[in-house]
């Protein structure tokens, strides 16, 4: 079995390489009939030989993933330098003080500099090779923006407005995030917490919406990963888990995204995630928000639905009045993502589009199966796992596996497969859900994602935000080095003192409600078949919530 990459070592050269191999290699993989001068014009393509081609091509098919096509190294293991860490730091040094400057110095200038910064610290000189590669490793936007200007690196860099064509469905996903315009309430309580955050994925070609997620917590990575896994798998179960009769047919891996320049859209886990599953992300230039224009309608037209539930703040205050949200805040965090999938699957996706002249779904429907004048796409691509293609687009971090296990974040995990990598000379990469930390995800050597749980099993589920909140509280009080039972003491201590203020404050209830999102988590470990709608959940007149809301106008 081939050993699993580590993505954290991956040289962004490489992932570039691979990137443009995978074009050239994924149209070569779906022809039917391949012959010797198809694989020759191809090895031209892409800069390889014949048989270099073969090889790739054999890669790719018995693992259809960019990984696949990646450079396979030779000699010393990726990332691991020859340059002693003196001269690289002085390499690295006058990079930043002399070559990314305005002046425009020339690489040679670079190289000279080098040489006597080296030669009057009694080091080896590098060779011009070494310091080029140095060089080259730096993204090009940034060398272009420090030697050239900022506008110039976008002009150079930047997505040509051309480039929001969609013409097929999931061609270009956009996603955006927004305060809910309605305060909810806590399921014990019912007593009023705060404006929830709503992350959006709308398909631009059908104008669908592809996916959601619906969380207390503000926009992060996490965020991103669950609205894009929502977007990609079937909506079949999450509408019968909410007991929504309608039909959400938008399903399967979007070849672009189209985001903003917020800190989330560029993280780490999500750029290698995305490249890993052939999912290709364009940020949208600064100080353009025409180019979201169609996940803000989206935006926008959610909002004016949402005006109609109790609590609503409305969108400014001439529209809110005299209205206190609070006092008419009656809907808990479920109710509302239940309320929103009746909104979106029952109302929205039916209502012709005016910048469409067609209802999305049918829109979705004309583009995957075509008709007499188009041709559709087809079925778009499936996720074959499901698991693992969330927990490829969560956070990474890197552990050692030790003789006790692995810990993270302070707090020890264990699994019997441990037992085979204590000892394991470089860390491996681990993957951590901030919603629920009792569980972690290690990567091991055969490519395989391992679960891994608290070693001390008396331990509860907690989350990532109750964990830095314990820790703000622990170095309050003068601990200076903090273990793990001191950790979980003070979450025990800190939910205590959220039960008793419950009624009286909303931050504690914010926190009671956030716990119980993390207990219901954990406690679902096999889900029953949804029950129907109960009598009483529906209005005296018998409609579903969708049937009960006003039509909307849809923006061109």
């Amino acid at each position: 079995m081939t050993a699993a990459i580590d993505l954290t070592q991956v040289s962004e050269a490489d992932w570039a390489r691979a990137r443009d191999r995978l074009a050239v290699i994924r149209r070569l993989a779906k022809a039917t009939e391949r012959t010797r001068e198809d694989v020759a014009q191809a090895a031209s393509q892409i800069g390889c030989s014949v048989s270099s081609t073969y090889d790739l091509l054999a890669r790719y098919l018995a693992a259809p993933q960019l990984t696949s096509l990646l450079p396979q190294q030779r000699g010393r293991k990726q990332g691991k330098s020859m340059l002693a860490p003196e001269v690289a730091a002085i390499i690295n040094q006058v990079t930043e003080d002399m070559y990314l400057t305005r002046q425009k110095p020339r690489v040679s200038d670079l190289v000279a500099q080098v040489h006597i910064r080296c030669r009057a610290a009694g080091l080896a000189v590098p060779s011009r090779g070494a310091i080029e590669r140095r060089l080259g490793a730096r993204p090009a936007s940034e060398v272009t923006a420090q030697r050239h200007g900022r506008k110039a690196a976008r002009d150079r860099f930047a997505p040509a407005a051309g480039s929001l064509e969609a013409p097929w469905p999931l061609s270009l996903v956009q996603i955006d995030h927004t305060l809910v315009d309605v305060i909810v309430v806590d399921s014990q309580t019912r007593e009023p917490i705060q404006r929830p955050w709503l992350t959006l994925a709308i398909d631009v070609c059908t104008r669908c919406v592809a996916g959601l997620h619906l969380s207390l917590e503000p926009p992060s990575a996490t965020s991103v990963a669950l609205c894009i896994s929502q977007a990609a798998l079937p909506k079949d179960a999450w509408l019968a888990e909410r007991g929504i009769d309608g039909a959400w047919p938008v399903h399967g891996i979007p070849e672009r995204l189209h985001l903003d320049n917020a800190k989330e859209f560029r993280s780490e886990a999500l750029r290698r995630g995305c490249e890993q599953h052939g999912i290709a992300i364009d940020h949208r230039p600064v100080r353009t928000p025409h180019y979201g224009g169609h996940i803000e309608r989206l935006i926008g037209t959610m909002m004016g639905k949402v005006h109609l539930l109790p609590g609503t703040t409305f969108s400014n205050v001439q529209a809110k009045g005299d209205l206190d949200p609070s006092r008419s805040a009656v809907m808990t965090l479920e109710e509302v993502e239940r309320w929103l999938g009746h909104a979106i699957a029952g109302v929205y996706h039916r209502e012709v589009h005016r910048g469409l002249g067609v209802p999305p779904l049918a829109a979705w429907e004309k583009g995957i199966s075509g008709d007499d004048q188009v041709l559709g796409r087809g079925s778009p691509t499936t996720v074959s796992d499901p698991r693992r293609f969330l927990i490829d687009f969560l956070p990474i971090a890197r552990r050692l596996v030790r003789r006790d296990g692995v810990s993270l974040h302070s707090i020890g995990y264990w699994s019997d497969v441990l037992s085979t990598w204590i000892g394991h000379a470089e860390p491996m990469i681990v993957r951590f859900d901030p919603r629920d930390l009792s569980r972690i995800y290690l990567l091991g050597p055969d490519g395989t994602y391992y679960d891994l749980t608290y070693r001390d099993l008396r331990r509860p589920p907690i989350s990532l935000w109750e964990h830095r909140a314990a820790l703000k509280r622990l170095r309050e009080q003068g601990h200076a080095h903090v273990d793990e039972a001191a950790i979980f003491r003070a979450v025990e201590a800190m939910r205590e003192i959220a039960d008793q203020a419950a009624h009286t404050s909303k931050a504690a209830r914010r926190q009671k409600e956030r716990r119980r999102m993390v207990q219901q988590k954990q406690a679902v470990a096999a889900p029953a078949a949804p029950a129907p709608l109960e009598t009483n959940d529906l209005p005296a007149n018998g409609q579903q919530p969708h049937e009960q809301m006003f039509p909307f106008e849809e923006w061109n």
